[in-house]
């Protein structure tokens, strides 16, 4: 009876321990198999962050491009004088040719062509008064800055150029897919003058 007893306790006993192996080695199949899965996640995530990084920087770089080319005005040139002016504050008397461009927008272009065009003599009053005032070291520089620094502010002080006509609209027309004249652009802001330009020959002597 006593032996039957422990005959059935050991054979429960075997039968346990198999069971017990088995649900373990499937636990640790388990844990395995998402260590396995969360690390394929890690892997993934990272790749597409690594390869998506610079095309956000791109977008980011092209976006900023953009917006100074916004900004920043497409520059004109506009030849407002193309004649001698004479100087004399040395006691000799020197003429010099010259040729005075104001850089602006290229909307404002147009207008003030047609500007400079109705007033030549208020332009070259101005300029005469510039010259004749000049010293020869200002007039014989290779540096035209100081010179073209006090032209900007004679033509403000003059009146000349400082402000938009309100009833002339500034436009362009560009050729269009069809061959058509169209496209109107708008007045632009900021300054009218960004900058004066003065080109200037050697003074030539004159006898007055």
């Amino acid at each position: 009876m006593i032996d039957q007893v422990e005959n059935q306790g050991g054979n429960e006993a075997s039968d346990t321990t198999p069971n017990s192996k088995r649900k373990s080695a499937r636990m640790k199949t388990a844990m395995m198999t998402m260590a396995l899965l969360l690390a394929e996640a890690g892997l993934i995530g990272g790749g597409f962050m690594m390869f998506s990084e610079p095309t956000r920087t791109e977008a980011s770089e092209m976006s900023t491009a953009m917006d100074a080319a916004s900004i920043e005005p497409e520059l004109a040139e506009v030849l407002i004088f193309d004649d001698h002016l004479f100087n004399e504050t040395s006691g000799i008397g020197f003429m010099y040719s010259t040729k005075v461009y104001l850089e602006v927008d290229h909307r404002d272009k147009r207008w003030l062509e047609i500007e400079a065009q109705g007033a030549p003599g208020k332009i070259e009053a101005a300029l005469m008064s510039i010259w004749k005032s000049a010293s020869r070291r200002d007039l014989d520089s290779d540096e035209l800055g100081a010179l073209e620094a006090r032209v900007a502010r004679s033509l403000g002080n003059n009146g000349l150029f400082d402000r938009r006509p309100r009833s002339m609209p500034i436009s362009t027309t560009n050729q269009s897919f069809d061959g058509s004249a169209s496209g109107i652009q708008a007045m632009p802001d900021g300054p009218i003058i960004h900058d004066v330009i003065v080109v200037m020959e050697l003074g030539r002597r004159v006898n007055r």
